[in-house]
């Protein structure tokens, strides 16, 4: 049995697969197996990754319908055989010393999850910095328990796997499984595994290197599935309230919920905005208002956007009454015009047929068509 899976999920990605490969095989840890699920590539993904698997017995390559990275992770998991489970995205990298940290760090410290620190770098510059949000005020190299992280998990962590060690068992027991969604399909696994882990460990070393600025990656078309973020929101909650352990993150995960939606909210284009927060204000509004939920000041912002958002449709609504009813108005005013001017005509009309009836009745107009009648008798006679 290998000490570590690494499942790999891969769409498109022939421009970046090779380096995330080597550097995985190339692992001090040698006892490692490495399954690539290939989520239906349209490019020469599948055949670099039929390469190296010809040439490395330690490489599997699993292939699925393009179903989405949370599909394909859960489809590796379902085929890993070690102890540990690492998740690496196809179009990162790690330190050749990464795995053997982490499991020693794992192993010394009697962990379920041990997690390191990590740096970004672009795609196109290639300017590099560090991730400082992924490990947020933690202890490191030694063992934390969930009663100290519990209250800060989700201002403590990002909600990615590839920074990450799990226990596989641990894993196993909790039941946790990816999300089939298009994005944000990871948030519920991750975090879910740290409000229900014993213990884990942090490491004060820079062990991952993630890729921004990648044309073909998801993160960057996230206005397409913004609904997924709803999902995996509500997903979360529901498991965190099965729990003693899970409840004990709740007002952790309500601040998260306030920050991430409003850092969507920013981040979005204007139209998904709205709808968002449409559709993320009842979950809002049962967030509950107690003592215990200390908000920052970019937090408590967005009870403050719902407000004006309401105080916004609420304006909006008001102001299609008023062009609807001035609308209305008009057509009113048009027909009593109207009216007016078929009143005015049918006036106009009786003046004029009782002004030729006098006319006819007349003594003159009389006189008058006795004398002509002679006459068109003479123009009749002449005319043959």
């Amino acid at each position: 049995m290998p000490i570590v899976s690494v499942i790999i999920p891969s769409y498109n990605a022939a421009d970046y697969i090779t380096q995330t490969l080597e550097s995985v095989l190339a692992q001090t840890l040698t006892d490692i197996e490495v399954i690539v699920v290939d989520d239906g590539s349209t490019d020469n993904t599948r055949n670099i990754v039929a390469d190296f698997a010809n040439k490395d017995p330690r490489l599997m390559l699993v292939e699925q319908a393009n179903q989405f990275a949370g599909v394909a992770r859960n489809n590796g998991m379902s085929k890993a055989r070690g102890k540990y489970l690492y998740f690496l995205d196809a179009d990162d990298y790690i330190e050749t010393t990464t795995l053997e940290e982490l499991v020693n760090a794992i192993e010394q410290h009697g962990a379920d999850i041990a997690i390191a620190k990590s740096e970004s770098f672009d795609n196109t510059t290639g300017d590099t910095w560090t991730i400082d949000g992924a490990l947020n005020g933690v202890d490191f190299d030694r063992p934390i328990a969930h009663a100290e992280y519990c209250d800060r998990l989700f201002q403590s962590f990002i909600g990615w796997p590839w920074d990450k060690l799990f226990r596989k068992d641990f894993i196993d027991r909790t039941e946790l499984k990816f999300q089939p969604l298009r994005t944000t399909n990871d948030a519920l696994f991750v975090f879910c595994a740290l409000a229900l882990a014993d213990t884990i460990v942090c490491l004060d070393s820079v062990l991952f290197h993630h890729r921004t600025n990648n044309k073909n990656s998801l993160e960057g078309s996230r206005a397409k599935s913004w609904s997924n973020a709803l999902c995996a929101i509500r997903a979360i909650g529901d498991r965190l309230s099965e729990s003693t352990r899970g409840r004990a993150c709740l007002n952790s995960y309500h601040r998260w919920i306030l920050n991430y939606s409003l850092w969507t909210i920013e981040s979005l284009p204007s139209a998904e905005a709205d709808a968002y927060l449409t559709e993320i204000e009842p979950v809002i509004r049962a967030i509950p208002q107690n003592g215990e939920l200390e908000l920052d000041p970019y937090e408590s912002k967005l009870r403050d956007l719902l407000d004006l958002n309401r105080a916004k449709a609420i304006s909006c609504a008001i102001t299609a009454l008023k062009e609807r009813d001035r609308a209305l108005c008009d057509r009113e005013e048009f027909e009593h015009e109207l009216e007016a001017e078929r009143v005015q005509y049918d006036m106009w009309r009786d003046e004029t047929e009782q002004k030729l009836k006098s006319v006819y009745e007349s003594h003159s107009y009389k006189l008058g068509n006795a004398l002509i009648k002679p006459m068109s008798k003479i123009r009749d006679i002449a005319g043959r």
